[in-house]
Formats: C-alpha cells, structure tokens, sequence
C-alpha cells in the first residue's frame, strides 16, 4: 500500500469494507429513530409526555435500525451483482480475451 491511499482503500484491503457498510448504515439508522422523536415534538407540536413515551421511543429506534438493515441488504445485493460481473470481466482480462 502507498502513503497515498486513504482509509477506504485500506478497509478494503483487509476485507472488512462490508463490515463498515453495515456498521455505517446500522448507526444511521439507529441515530435517525434516536433523534426521531425531537423532531415530531418540533414539527407537529406534541407534549413531550406524548412523544417520549418508551414505546415509541422504542419504536422510532426499532424503525431505525429496520431502514438502516434494509439499506444494508439491498446496497449489498446490488454491489454484489456489479462486483460479480467486474470479476468476470477481470478474469477475462486477465486470461488475455479482449473479445
């Protein structure tokens, strides 16, 4: 690796760069069902007694977490099927079929 290469490239390397996107997406959500809740009580004027109630502050970060998996899932279904066929490409190359 050189010097240049930033901390993607270096993720990558090791292999883990699925495990980040997971992780990053996990986190986004979770963090939006977290701040969910202020923002109804901003935006449509609930009670805070309304809006803070444990089971739908549960809920906010249930729904968070879903959003943030589900993204996981279908980034990582389709980053697979365009990785899939750049391996088949490289392959190719690699074997000298420029057809």
């Amino acid at each position: 690796m050189t010097e240049k290469e930033g901390l993607l490239e270096k993720i990558a390397a090791r292999g883990s760069l699925m495990r980040l996107l997971m992780l990053s997406t996990l986190g986004l959500g979770v963090v939006t069902g977290a701040l969910f809740p202020f923002f109804v009580q901003a935006v449509l004027g609930l009670p805070g007694e309304v809006v803070f109630r444990p089971g739908f502050v549960l809920a906010c970060l249930a729904a968070g977490f879903l959003v943030g998996f589900l993204n996981y899932v279908l980034v990582r279904f389709l980053l697979a099927r365009v990785l899939k066929n750049l391996s088949f490409a490289a392959q190719r190359l690699a074997r000298g079929d420029l057809a």
